[in-house]
């Protein structure tokens, strides 16, 4: 599985991507980080977080950046060819595109955590089993992280988009959510 993300952006968004590799790393499944650390220490030690909880970094981006490039993204995808689930975790609009023309080729599950514009919109419904997540404006227990790190699991494991959701809302005891 792969969990695209910055590592380093200021507030909930750079802990998000974190939070929820950890998470699926603390389900015993393999996960690699993909996106973008700051080059100082905050970067370095949040590397070793990752790294003691058993996240792999595959592709992580030393730059004071604000997010991963297309170009970068593609090629880690490329490089990675037997994914079964992409979690993308607040991505910018050029990210999309290419996860969802790899989880096509792949075959793997695309959660998308973050609003997305008009463009991304399209590239998702072009694939017709992306999940798109908002995610709430804090996390302070986990929860969420939690839960998305319970449905890309599922996802990983093979199960088809609709029927990985449906388990993790009954595994979780969710309460139902509407479609928009």
């Amino acid at each position: 599985m792969i969990v695209v993300g910055s590592l380093g952006a200021p507030g909930v968004a750079g802990e998000r991507a974190v939070a929820i590799a950890r998470r699926v790393a603390a389900a015993e499944a393999r996960v690699e980080m993909v996106g973008v650390a700051p080059p100082d220490l905050a970067g370095d030690a949040t590397l070793l977080e990752l790294a003691a909880a058993g996240v792999r970094h595959a592709t992580v981006i030393r730059s004071f950046a604000d997010g991963l490039e297309e170009a970068d993204l593609d090629l880690a995808l490329h490089y990675l060819p037997d994914i079964r689930a992409i979690v993308l975790v607040e991505p910018g609009a050029a990210l999309v595109a290419p996860a969802a023309a790899a989880s096509s080729w792949s075959e793997a599950g695309l959660v998308v955590v973050g609003p997305v514009d008009a463009a991304a919109t399209a590239a998702l419904d072009a694939i017709g089993s992306a999940i798109l997540l908002e995610p709430p404006a804090t996390d302070p227990d986990g929860t969420f992280a939690g839960f998305v790190a319970a449905l890309a699991t599922r996802l990983d494991a093979g199960r088809p988009a609709a029927e990985a959701w449906q388990e993790t809302i009954a595994g979780l005891a969710a309460d139902r959510v509407g479609q928009l």
